[in-house]
């Protein structure tokens, strides 16, 4: 069948790519003024369609009895235009066309052999023919032979098409034939470990222009950054490209468009560059858990604030400090409450202090403040010297705990005493409420997402033994602390030598 027109022959191009599998192949065939020119294209392993533009074969490289091109140069020696059923070449072999199936091909014309095979057809394929030069008799005459040579092409004749350029054209726009992902991480519901997963970028049938918008959480990389690692899926994901940014840790909004099968490109990510790690290198820095938590995360920090002024004032800047960099780790949404104590008086002329709720599940601008009105009092009184209203606080804080329903809860506890029993035990006084501390912390440790931090007066080696229950999770002291570190710990930030290659999302 021939067919006229530019516009058919690029839908019938962009259907034969579209339906190209991973082992079909494609051929196009140009005849033109100056020679044969043959495309051949196949998809690769990722899918995307590959064309090899082949160099142009003259027709005066073709062989013959006297050289084609002769053909062209004396019209007077063959009608090339005639429809007649006996066509003979310059030299008199006839050409009148039989069955193709039945045909002789040992007898063919040499000169009609060298373009069939200069064009690289073959009477099983069904290659795409197409006449660029209808007017030169050389031209005519191969599209005829190819065409007889390979039944099933389809042919078409458009004076001055650019193959090459429609080619490139229904290259770039070719609808993907499997999905691309991107990889991510996603936190196991069974184990709470990292596990790689991919996120859909781009479905079966996405054509170039094509855009989503994705929200993920990026966490501190290595000294590459987080990379962006898009995969294509056919029977087993095979690497696409690697990009990376050094990324400010929290929670990114971009876009991705798909520029053209193989090729997609991410807006809205500043620095991102181009990577050459290998998979095994990206997999291999997967850490095996995530000790930081998405989400809402609330921060409790009780101070004792009896004592020495210098002990006291120590205490509440050690909590200024965990409140201000806590406030400033993006990876989540930071409520803080603060909750002062004092000391039990065992004096009936001296009045006993009470728990202090200074805030409750406020923001941590209005906490700071509040911690700054406390620097501005005076320390509370003495009180019992061996023991401190700790246990009064944990039931404050226990009935209270219920509010809010953050992710992510840790009480910090700041102080220097032990709490006092619930009965008489050895020289500390029982408590004056009969409050539990050891029920209290166990009731607490029910609450889900709970962690306990400590930072005592004194070395750890020094203090009394139960701050090792008030500390569970991470116990420091004052002059030993490390923000950083401590948060991490707690659950409350991402540890400095824990990169995360991936950006993190949840995956249904």
């Amino acid at each position: 069948m021939t067919e006229p027109g530019e516009v058919p022959l690029r839908k019938a191009l962009a259907g034969a790519v579209a339906g190209l599998d991973e082992s079909g192949r494609l051929t196009v065939v140009e005849v033109a003024a100056d020679g044969i020119t043959t495309f051949d294209l196949r998809r690769d392993d990722l899918g995307r369609p590959r064309c090899r533009f082949n160099p142009v074969i003259p027709w005066t490289s073709l062989p013959g009895e006297r050289g084609w091109d002769d053909l062209g140069r004396d019209p007077a020696r063959r009608d090339v235009t005639r429809q007649d059923s006996a066509r003979r070449d310059p030299v008199g072999h006839d050409l009148t066309w039989q069955d193709p199936a039945r045909r002789d091909v040992t007898r063919q014309d040499p000169t009609e052999e060298a373009v069939i095979r200069a064009a690289g057809v073959h009477s099983d394929a069904a290659p795409i023919l197409v006449c660029s030069f209808p007017d030169s008799p050389l031209a005519g005459q191969a599209l005829t032979w190819l065409h007889a040579a390979c039944p099933e092409a389809t042919a078409f004749v458009q004076a001055d098409v650019r193959v090459d350029a429609l080619l490139r054209e229904v290259v770039r726009n070719d609808p993907l034939d499997r999905p691309y992902e991107l990889v991510v991480l996603k936190r196991s519901a069974v184990t709470g470990g990292l596990e790689l997963a991919a996120h859909q970028l781009f479905g079966i049938g996405a054509r170039p222009g094509a855009v989503v918008e994705v929200s993920a959480r990026c966490e501190a990389g290595d000294d590459r950054g987080t990379a962006f690692a898009v995969v294509a899926w056919g029977r087993r994901p095979l690497l696409l490209s690697v990009q990376s940014a050094r990324l400010v840790p929290g929670r990114h909004d971009f876009t991705v468009e798909l520029e053209r099968p193989g090729r997609v490109r991410f807006l809205g990510l500043p620095g991102l560059v181009d990577d050459d790690r290998s998979w095994a290198d990206l997999v291999e820095a997967v850490p095996r858990r995530l000790d930081t938590r998405d989400g809402s995360r609330h921060l409790i920090c009780a101070v004792e604030i009896s004592g020495a002024p210098g002990d006291v004032m120590r205490r509440l800047d050690r909590i200024r400090q965990m409140i201000t960099k806590m406030s400033a780790d993006p990876s989540g949404f930071l409520q803080v409450s603060l909750v002062a104590y004092g000391a039990h008086s065992y004096d009936r002329r001296v009045p006993d202090g009470k728990v202090e709720v200074a805030d409750w599940l406020v923001p941590p601008g209005q906490a700071l403040a509040s911690l700054s009105r406390l620097e501005e009092r005076d320390p509370a009184p003495e009180g019992h010297p061996h023991g401190a209203q700790l246990e009064d606080m944990l039931a404050v804080v226990a009935g209270r705990i219920g509010e809010g329903d953050a992710e992510r809860t840790v009480l910090l506890t700041v102080g220097d005493r032990p709490p006092h029993p619930a009965r008489v035990n050895g020289t500390i006084l029982p408590c004056p409420y009969r409050h539990d501390w050891r029920a209290l912390l166990y009731r607490l440790a029910q609450h889900p997402g709970m962690a306990f931090g400590a930072i005592c007066d004194r070395d750890v080696g020094e203090t009394d033994p139960v701050w090792s229950r008030l500390g569970a999770t991470a116990l420091t002291w004052l002059d030993a602390l490390d923000i950083r570190e401590f948060g991490a710990e707690l659950g409350l930030t991402a540890p400095q030598d824990q990169p995360i290659p991936f950006p993190l999302i949840e995956v249904s």
